[in-house]
């Protein structure tokens, strides 16, 4: 036997020898509890998700749709706020298992996950073929995970695919927290703040109507592209006006935003902030199309028994914020700042030539 021969023995020995390793790894590998995609939760080509379903076990859900125009519905019936979109679309892209679920807790977090976990499906684009950029036989497929409560480090939640034996914890690699709350199955918290969106050259007409004094009303109406004129409560225009005050007045109505809903507000308190309405704003567009917000005040809430407060100094009404309606939707109620809504309530006389009203609500 020549060395060459001698050699390629060698090499074919070594060579099967690696092989028999490997087998023999990845088969122990495949009996352990810890094989497992460190990615399997995570949709990686977050376009290609077209819906995502979260719902909790009482009875919470919520259905966010991406639209043809790119904006991504809530339940089919409202703008959902971009950023929370977004924010949950990176989570979803970048969710990783940190580790598996200790053996000995197991039986526990499963018990957790099965009462205390939000389910979450993810709907998204797949193909049969895919060869780098080349994608054939495009199938719609879905994940499904349950999202448990936070680690006791707080850096990570507990987590279990659907189908799956056994839990994972999960986390999002570089942030350093838990990511169960861009999950959440509340309709409010993805609902769009947005009260009305215009440009001034869409907008018709406006009229602020003042209860406590109706010498404060006024009407805005367009009078041809360029101009507007302003009428008090009698219809009277007004000479002469402020154009610049004006203009800001209505620029406010290209993004006019609520702050938040007001929830968990009992009858009682409702029956309360209706009595204290003291504006209404009508809004309407080119197109007829009309948005009508009602204001309320919200009457401060003092902590009398920690505090002692002079009443001299004691203001019934929240200087800051205010309740509102939408178009009469007494079921929803949003709360505002005035700090956001300044230019758009004051008084008539602020519309005056040399007025000396500052845009700040008193």
């Amino acid at each position: 036997m020549n060395k060459s021969t001698k050699k390629n023995i060698i090499i074919l020995t070594i060579a099967a020898l690696l092989i028999v390793i490997t087998i023999v790894v990845l088969l122990a590998r495949r009996t352990t509890t810890f094989d497992y995609d460190s990615n399997q939760f995570a949709v990686k080509d977050t376009n290609e998700i077209t819906k995502i379903f979260i719902a909790d076990n009482y009875g919470k859900s919520v259905l966010l749709e991406r639209q043809v125009n790119g904006e991504w519905k809530v339940n089919k019936e409202f703008i959902a706020i971009k950023k929370n979109v977004d924010d949950l679309l990176n989570v979803i892209m970048n969710i990783a298992i940190r580790e598996p679920v200790a053996y000995s807790a197991r039986s526990n977090v499963n018990k957790w996950l099965a009462t205390g976990s939000n389910k979450v499906e993810v709907y998204y684009n797949d193909y049969r073929i895919k060869l780098g950029k080349i994608k054939w036989w495009k199938f719609q497929n879905k994940k499904t995970y349950y999202i448990g409560s936070p680690t006791q480090d707080s850096l990570g939640n507990y987590a279990l695919m659907e189908g799956g034996k056994d839990p994972f914890i999960v986390c999002m690699p570089g942030f350093r927290g838990f990511i169960s709350p861009y999950y959440s199955p509340f309709e409010s918290e993805w609902k769009s703040h947005n009260i009305v969106r215009l440009k001034i050259s869409k907008i018709k007409k406006v009229e602020v109507i003042d209860y406590e004094n109706s010498e404060n009303s006024l009407i805005i109406e367009r009078n041809d592209e360029r101009t507007f004129n302003i009428l008090d409560k009698n219809q009277q225009k007004l000479a002469v006006y402020d154009t610049a005050k004006l203009f800001d007045h209505l620029s406010e109505y290209r993004d006019l935003n609520f702050e938040f809903f007001a929830e968990n507000l009992t009858k009682k308190e409702k029956d309360s902030l209706f009595s204290m309405k003291f504006k209404d704003i009508i809004i309407v567009d080119t197109e007829n199309n009309k948005t009508k917000i009602s204001l309320f005040y919200m009457e401060n809430v003092l902590d009398t028994a920690n505090y002692i407060y002079m009443e001299e100094f004691i203001e019934k009404f929240n200087r800051d914020k205010f309740y509102a309606i939408i178009n009469d939707n007494k079921e929803e109620i949003v709360v505002c700042q005035y700090f956001v809504f300044d230019r758009i309530i004051q008084p008539l006389r602020y519309y005056y030539l040399n007025s000396d009203i500052v845009p700040i609500y008193k």
